[in-house]
């Protein structure tokens, strides 16, 4: 597969997303991504974009989450 942006390979890795939100900001550590090994731009699959979306929708709806609310990738189960 080649980058959209500059062509270069890309790799299977892990990132971290951040989803700032007007009362928080959601922090998911080692979420897996593809990222280009030329310029590092990072994208994500259909089945990771859906679930971190689920995480960012059930931290949103949880009256427990501070300012920041920094989860694990592997630890949610969204």
């Amino acid at each position: 597969m080649k980058c959209i942006f500059c062509k270069g390979n890309i790799a299977d890795g892990v990132t971290t997303d951040v989803t700032d939100l007007a009362s928080c900001v959601i922090v998911v550590r080692n979420v897996p991504c593809h990222r280009c090994t030329q310029c590092g731009e990072v994208s994500f699959s259909i089945d990771v974009s859906e679930r971190l979306e689920k995480i960012v929708d059930t931290l949103r709806a949880s009256d427990s989450v501070t300012e920041v609310a920094i989860v694990k990738y592997t630890d949610t189960a969204a």
